[in-house]
C-alpha cells in the first residue's frame, strides 16, 4: 500500500503533460524531410525540366533496326525529334542533326568487345583441362 499511494497520486499528473505536447500527426513527413522536399520542389519550380529523350530500346525485325520512342518505331532515314537516323546497331543509334552525325549509346559505359583470343594448346596437342580422361 505505501508503494501504491504516490503511484496512484502521480498518474493524473501523466495525462496532463502529454495533453501540453501536440499531437504528432503520424503520417506527416519529419521537419528535416518537410524542407528538403521544399527545396527541390522550389529548385525545380525555377527551371524547366529538359524532356528525357534518351533512346532507350531498338528492335530488329527482318535485319533492319528500329528505334522505339513513346511506343512508336522509327526506322533508319526517319526523323526523330528533329533529326535523321542514319544507322540502328546493337550498342548505339546514329543521328545527323544540323549536318553533324551524332552517336547515342543505348547502355552508358558498356561496350561490345570481341572475346579474347584463346591461348595457343600446347605443343604435345593435349588440353589443358582438370577433367578426368
Amino acid at each position: 500500500m505505501r508503494t501504491l499511494l504516490p503511484l496512484l497520486l502521480l498518474l493524473p499528473a501523466l495525462p496532463a503533460r502529454a495533453a501540453d505536447e501536440p499531437a504528432r500527426d503520424p503520417m506527416a513527413w519529419p521537419p528535416a524531410l518537410r524542407s528538403a522536399v521544399a527545396a527541390a520542389q522550389a529548385a525545380s519550380a525555377g527551371g524547366a525540366e529538359a524532356p528525357d529523350n534518351a533512346i532507350r530500346q531498338v528492335v530488329f525485325s527482318n535485319g533492319r533496326g528500329y528505334v522505339v520512342v513513346r511506343g512508336r518505331r522509327y526506322g533508319v532515314g526517319e526523323q526523330l525529334d528533329g533529326a535523321r537516323i542514319e544507322r540502328v546497331t546493337e550498342q548505339a543509334v546514329w543521328l545527323r542533326e544540323s549536318g553533324r552525325l551524332r552517336r547515342e549509346p543505348l547502355y552508358g559505359g558498356v561496350e561490345k568487345r570481341p572475346p579474347p583470343t584463346a591461348p595457343a594448346q600446347a605443343a604435345s596437342g593435349t588440353k589443358n583441362s582438370k577433367e578426368k580422361p
